[in-house]
């Protein structure tokens, strides 16, 4: 008899043990839920929100890069935070675009000084770093898929503003992970097909409404794709009237991001004095019009864009960046002298 209680305790042990653990494994997989469901809803909720009216952006980068991947890895036991992805991979895009741009000012500057080794060591590890922005830009484009289908085709349906919102970042986003690749030497891979399929993407707001609420973005992101895709654009259209209509836009809002893409479409079309002309008209624009309180974070990284092609321009013509209050001014100015302050601690 004892034989066969002391058996039948057993067997109930290992039923109660494994039933235990089955438990305590439904209850662990439902405490990540939930707290995924949380941190997600808090990300898109408040995080979002709050990040957008920051205004620095190097502060960003590190919160940014740091908690990417905790935020994203609750996506694993719920559902995936595409949206919030999309303005992730923003900011960490621009984050490397940023080392980059510094990267290729001490290219500039070695080949100034004829120190041929070191500016193309510099060269190399600069198109690394735009390979890293292509990359997590790239990224951004496929959770703006992942959440709202494939651009290009049909115009979703906003239920909100943050849709929308989430629309135009990620086909900003999209632009930025082709341009990226190309500085990088296309070693990502971004599909060319992605730059056409952007430029049909900004049309879905580039209305009298979604550019004044978008600060004339889903227009200069057409206008400027206009010039990087032969034939895209609309028979007999000036893609730079257009941009320059979209600059008064976003001056008038407080978000100054198609200066800095009309700057930069520029640059590449190779139209240095126009580059100019469009930073000179950012500098005054800062000037007179306070930035967007809701959007800061979209205006402070529009002022990074800028200082970094005046900085390029700088460095290119006298081996130094743009000197300190002086965006807007450049070294062969008629009109004034630049007076160049610098302080003697600088030196040592």
């Amino acid at each position: 008899m004892r034989s066969i209680l002391r058996s039948a305790f057993k067997r109930g042990l290992i039923l109660f043990t494994a039933l235990t653990g089955l438990l305590l494994a439904g209850c662990s997989n439902v405490v990540y839920k939930v707290t995924g469901d949380t941190m997600i809803s808090f990300g898109e909720d408040k995080m979002i929100p709050y990040l957008l009216t920051t205004d620095d952006t190097r502060i960003g980068c590190v919160a940014g890069e740091a908690l990417t991947p905790l935020m994203l890895s609750f996506g694993t036991v719920t559902e995936p935070p595409d949206d919030l992805a999309v303005l992730i991979h923003m900011v960490g895009g621009g984050c490397a675009s940023q080392r980059a741009t510094e990267i290729e000012l001490d290219s500039a500057r070695y080949t100034k000084e004829r120190r041929v080794e070191e500016a193309q060591d510099a060269r190399i590890r600069s198109k690394r770093w735009h390979g890293v922005a292509a990359q997590r830009y790239y990224k951004g484009y496929q959770a703006l898929v992942r959440s709202m289908g494939d651009i290009g085709g049909e115009c979703p349906q906003f239920p909100n503003e943050q849709a929308q919102l989430v629309w135009i970042l990620g086909t900003a986003v999209s632009l930025q992970a082709v341009m990226a690749d190309g500085m990088g030497g296309n070693t990502v891979g971004v599909p060319k097909d992605i730059a056409p399929k952007a430029e049909r993407a900004a049309t879905c707001l580039d209305t009298p409404r979604g550019n004044q609420r978008w600060w004339g973005l889903p227009k200069a992101i057409r206008a400027i794709l206009w010039t990087v895709v032969p034939g895209l654009g609309p028979e007999g259209s000036d893609p730079w009237k257009e941009m320059d209509k979209a600059m008064k836009i976003g001056e008038h809002e407080g978000v100054r991001m198609s200066f800095a893409l009309t700057a930069l479409a520029a640059f590449n079309d190779s139209n240095i004095e126009l580059t100019k002309d469009v930073i000179r008209q950012y500098a005054k624009s800062a000037e007179r019009v306070a930035g967007s309180r809701e959007y800061r974070l979209v205006d402070i990284m529009a002022n990074d864009l800028i200082y970094a092609m005046s900085d390029k321009l700088w460095t290119d013509a006298v081996g130094h960046r743009t000197p300190v209050n002086k965006l807007g001014t450049f070294w062969d100015d008629k009109k004034e002298v630049i007076d160049v302050d610098v302080d003697i601690d600088d030196l040592f």
